[in-house]
This record gives C-alpha cells, structure tokens and sequence, in this order.
C-alpha cells in the first residue's frame, strides 16, 4: 500500500494543505469557516480570543483489507487546538503559565515547505518559574531554559480552555460550551460519518487515482453508505451473568442479580463479617462517617444500591475502625504513620484509604496514595482508595455501588460469574497487558508487562491468576510461571487428563513479533507436552486504532435528568461485530446508552488481530469471547471497553510499576498473601 499511501500524500498537497505528517498524511484545514471557535468569539475582544483556534485535523491512511474485504482508505478526523500566541504575549495577557509545557523550534532544522508550521515544534519541558524574558524548565531532558518570546504553550485541551477563559472573562462560559457543541458536531458520530464521506468524495471526484505510471486505483463511495460496497456483521448477545453453582440463579444485569441473589459465591464466602480500617485525614473524619454509613446501609429511594453493602452482599456486618490522622492530604509521611497505626491495631480484611485529586499527580514516596497501598498491600491487607472529591458528592448511588463491587472483590469474594459456552478442549484466557511508568510526562518510561489468566470451568468463565508485574524484557519469564503454576494447579482442580485437548488464547497489549510467537508456544509446548492437542490462539487487542463504526440506522436514545436530549445518533449499540478478511474483527463496545451526554463522541470499537502463527483460528468464536470478558469486570457495574484480560493487567502492570518506587515495598506481598484477593481493582 505504500503507492496508495504516497498518491494520497499528492492528493492532499494538490489540495493546497500543509502537512502535519507525511505517513500517513495528515492535514489541518484552515480554510476560512472552518474554525470551530470562530463564531463564539467574533466580536469579543477579538485581539487576544481571535488568536486561539479549533480547527479540524484530518488523517489519510490505507489499508489492504478492509470490512468489505477489499483495499482502502480510513478517513480521520480529530480537533486541532491552537495558541498562536508566544508565552511573552500570553503572560502580557495575564495567562498564568506556571506548571504549564510548552513548545520550541529546533532552528537548526531546516524548514520543510510541505510541513505545516506547527510540526517542527516539540515539547520541551514545563515551566518551573520565570527569569527575566526566560522560561526556567523542569522536567526538561533537552534544555533547562527558553526565551518566552520563542516558546509556545502546548496546547492541550485544559491548558487551550485555561487560556480561553483568562482572555474572555465573564463570556468564557457561553463560549466553552458553544465550542464544545461545535466539536461535537466535528467529532459526534453523524459529524465524522458525513466528514469522511465528503473526504471520500473529493479522493474520489477526478476519477481514478494514479499511484505509478500506468497505474491507478478508483475511489469508491463509503463502505457502507447508499452507494458504497455493504457491510456484512453480526450482533453479539449481551453475556448470562450467573449467580450460583448449579446455572439456576441467572440475570442478563449483574446488578439486578446481585440485588436478587447475592453473590455467587455466598455460600462459601468465609469473611462474612470483614475488619475495614479507615484512613482519612482528621479534617474530613465526619463526612467520610457519614459516606461509611451509606456504604455499609445502602441510600434510601435510590435507583442503584438501596441494600448497602452489608445487605446486597449478604454479610452479617462490619467492622470498622476510624484512623483518623493530623495531616494535609498530600503529607505522605502522616499517611504513612496512620497506615502503620492501623496495621498495628489487629488483623484487617481491607483498609479504605481517603485521598484527594491534589495528590493525584505525585509518584513514588511523595505520594500518599501510593504509600498507603504499599503499607497494607505488602502485610497482605488489599486497599480501597475513595477519593475526597467523591465522598462529597450529593448524588453516592452509583459510585457506592461500584465501590461495593470492587470491595468484595477485593476481599477475596466472587460476585458473579459469567456463563461460557462448553467446548470439548479445555480452555485458558491469558491476558498480557502493559503500562508505561513515567516519573514526569517527558522522562524516559518503563515498560511493565502484568498477566492474568482466565479459564472456563462447570461452563463458567473464572478469574484464576494474577502475576507480578515484570519489566518488558522479562515477561517471557513472568509468562511461563504464571503458566505452569496456572496449569498445574486447575488440570488438579478440573481432573484434566492426558488425552485430553488444550486450548490457549493470548489477549496481548501489542502485535506479537512472529519470534516471540514462537518463543511463546516452545515455552508452553513445554508443559503442555502430555496432552493430547493444545492450539494456541494469539489475539492483538487494541483500541489504539483508527477505525470507526457507524449505523446509520441508529436514531439513538434520549437523555435522562437534566439532559433529555438525543445521545448517540449514528453509533452502534455493543455487540455489532465486523470481520474484516479472516484474521481481523472489529466489535462495538460503547453504544448509545454508554455515552455519558449528547455531546459525547463517537465510541472506538475494539480490533482483534489474530497472528499468523495461530493454530486456533475461529475468528468469531474469538471475537464472542472478547465481547463476553468486557462484561466481566469487578470494577464496577458496567460493561467496559478492553477486555478483562487486558484491563486487569493494564491494572496489574500500572499499580505495581508504580509501588516499586515505593520504599520498602514488599513485591511478594501480591502472589502470597493477596493471592485471593482482586487487589489491583
């Protein structure tokens, strides 16, 4: 597709764009009418406001196969925000530009006359404070310093929004939220549709596209729209959660059959009266007493979570135990105090720590947060952190209810399983998923890899194993452990025999190279030796992509509260899966119902990628699969986007690549005495 790719790079430049990127090609479109905040701020204070910019930024890129199995082109689109101002000017405006990043040229590159302005610049560090016409830098790896007059706020969402609302005044409300109608409209799911189909059309408009002499490729219509190629899919029912052993107690909503029957595991749950130890600042102890009082009993007349916890999970009580301590909430040394105090006043089930979203940008031992999960983690006590901000709210319900869910999970608890369909192979889930560990935005980050590991059994679904986090060029290692312990341990469980037929499916946070793919089935060939079968199944799942699905048949459904308006016009409801060729799926998992406002953009479906070397190819029994595990999270009540496969060991890898920073953090903690617990929820 390179041809593709460099016929679609001519076509943008003949169109008179600079680019931003060349592969694929990406544009901004600065034409006049085209600046989303334009029309908000025409006559207020245009000097200042009419140097701040939303344009829409568009990407080209080409594919070989697509969801009507042929090649094409995937059209991008996203909002670009712009301070054309320096910082000299904006701190002559007023702009407080403290804390904040900003960007430079690097002059001894020479200028592109194809490249956009805006793309020689990159991120130097952020402001520390400011020395005479100079920036002073932290968090800078390159420079220390930077002329104000030659240095550029980045302009991120926030910090755009801050510097609109300095420059406007008492009119930047009325302007933010015209603005983020204007976007919506750019970036709603009928917006983008009618954007690429316009885009599509102009590809299209001068007949075939030359890619080499005597070579050229036709632009067809949308796939999908009235004239393009159709789409053929599928519709994934929504999974069974079920409530017991023997598949009587079932629901189709996990908080409903939660309300109805309890958790799945209530007869053999042992902690029925578990020991809470709470830690909070003093300055917050009675609203947080008030908070523990809905959580254990439940909120009267609420939609969600009228039981409380005691009741919905069906515990004989709580045991709560106030640690309340004299301290800021970002002293980490008094939550570290108040931790010990705790731990040292008798046994603890799970400790709920109150922090704030003023520490939520600290790391390693400066961070209260941190410091409190290594306290209680390491002596095998799992945390539930609230933050301040939340117990606050006036409206707990659902909050509450999720909290709930993660608390039980937490204390080793099951609260639902659901059901999988029965196969004659005996099957495990391993799910490999990372985190990037970054002491500030601009440093160098470390790659953690966590894993967890998910079989079927009795045609349930169950979480087995959660690994250690391990650094990215040790996860082979980390892989092999975690499976032989897994295999060992549930072949006993389930009386697996030697004739017997083993599947492994990989969920991986990133395509597999085809040498670790081989590396990976030697190491399981290994301990797999004595069976029958084992076919392996190696699943890139990602939502980092660029695809996007529409349905056009979809008028989408009205608001509640305060909102009544229409959400999620044009979007898909969960479950619409797209195959495109044999070894690639697209599957909605964000539909209209999980829009948080009428304003919210368009969802990105979830792509499976199956490696070439995969024994097990059946790419929709895959994709079910996938589309079953996005249901199964104990972190809250609702369906998530990722796989838990993915999601819990994006988890594991991010809590532990951070407490390992943590002084005298215990790493054993976590396959030892948390070993029943969820603790990384």
């Amino acid at each position: 597709m390179r041809l593709v790719q460099e016929a679609l790079l001519r076509s943008v430049l003949g169109w008179g764009y600079k680019l931003r990127r060349r592969v694929p090609p990406v544009f901004v479109s600065r034409l006049p009418g085209k600046d989303l905040l334009e029309p908000s701020v025409r006559g207020r204070r245009q000097g200042a406001l009419g140097k701040l910019h939303v344009y829409p930024e568009f990407r080209l890129d080409s594919r070989a196969i697509g969801p009507s199995n042929h090649p094409g082109v995937i059209v991008g689109v996203k909002s670009r925000y712009e301070i054309d101002m320096t910082v000299e000017e904006l701190i002559h405006h007023g702009v407080d530009v403290r804390g904040l990043y900003v960007l430079s040229e690097d002059v001894t590159v020479e200028a592109d006359p194809t490249m956009d302005r805006h793309a020689a610049r990159r991120a130097v560090g952020a402001i520390d404070h400011i020395d005479g016409t100079d920036l002073v830098l932290r968090d800078a790896p390159g420079i220390t310093r930077v002329a104000a007059g030659h240095a550029w706020l980045e302009s991120r969402r926030e910090t755009f929004n801050d510097v609109l609302s300095t420059l406007a005044g008492a009119d930047s409300g009325q302007i933010l939220r015209e603005l983020e109608q204007a976007t919506f409209d750019l970036l709603g799911a009928f917006g983008r549709y009618e954007g690429a189909v316009r885009i599509g059309t102009r590809l299209g408009r001068n007949g075939a596209l030359p890619v080499a002499d005597d070579l050229s490729v036709t632009i067809d219509p949308p796939v999908g729209s009235s004239n393009g190629r159709k789409v053929t899919g599928t519709r994934y029912e929504s999974p069974t959660f079920q409530f017991d052993q023997a598949g009587d107690k079932t629901s189709r909503s996990a908080d409903r059959g939660l309300d109805e029957f309890g958790p799945f595991d209530v007869e053999f749950f042992a902690r029925k009266r578990p020991r809470i130890a709470v830690v909070t600042p003093r300055a917050h102890k009675g609203v947080v007493e008030n908070f523990l009082t809905k959580f254990l009993y439940g909120i009267q007349g609420a939609r969600v979570f009228g039981l409380g916890f005691i009741r919905k999970y069906h515990l004989s009580g709580c045991d709560i135990a106030m640690h309340a301590f004299d301290g800021t909430a970002t002293d980490a040394g008094a939550y570290r105090e108040a931790c010990r105090a705790a731990l040292s006043s008798g046994d603890i089930d799970l400790a709920i720590v109150i922090t704030s979203e003023a520490q939520a940008h600290l790391t390693g031992d400066s961070s209260p947060y941190l410091v409190a999960k290594s306290a209680f983690m390491g002596q095998g006590v799992p945390v539930q952190e609230v933050r301040i901000e939340t117990v606050r709210q006036s409206k707990l319900a659902y909050p509450l209810n999720s909290i709930a869910l993660a608390c039980y999970a937490k204390l080793g608890g099951i609260p639902f399983v659901i059901a999988a369909p029965r196969t004659l192979a005996h099957e495990l889930v391993i799910g490999i998923g990372s985190a990037h560990v970054k002491e500030s935005r601009l440093t160098e980050p470390e790659r953690v890899v966590g894993i967890t590991t998910v079989f079927s059994a009795d045609g349930n679904y169950l979480l087995w194993n959660t690994s250690r986090e391990a650094d990215y060029d040790d996860y082979p290692r980390e892989l092999l452990l975690s499976l032989r312990d897994c295999i060992d341990t549930i072949k006993n469980r389930n009386a697996w025999q030697a004739g017997d037929e083993l599947r492994l499916v990989f969920h991986v946070f990133k395509p597999l190279k085809d040498v670790e793919a081989t590396a990976v089935k030697k190491l399981v060939e290994g301990l797999t030796q004595t069976y029958a079968k084992v076919e392996f199944a190696f699943v890139h799942v990602s939502t980092d992509h660029d695809w996007v699905m529409f349905d056009r048949t979809s008028a989408g459904i009205r608001g509640w509260g305060a909102d009544s308006r229409t959400k999620g016009h044009y979007v898909p409801e969960r479950g619409h899966a797209v195959p495109m060729g044999k070894r690639e799926l697209l599957v909605a998992v964000g539909g209209p119902m999980d829009l948080k406002s009428a304003l919210h953009g368009v969802p990105k479906p979830l792509l499976l990628k199956l490696h070439p070397q995969s024994t097990f190819t059946d790419i929709e029994y895959l994709g079910r699969q996938a589309f079953r595990f996005t249901s199964m999270s104990w972190r809250n009540m609702y369906p998530s986007r990722n796989p838990v496969t993915i999601s819990y060991s994006d988890l594991i890898a991010e809590l532990l690549g951070h407490l390992r920073h943590v002084r005298n953090w215990n790493a054993d903690a976590v396959t030892t005495k948390l070993r029943s617990s969820r603790w990384f929820l």
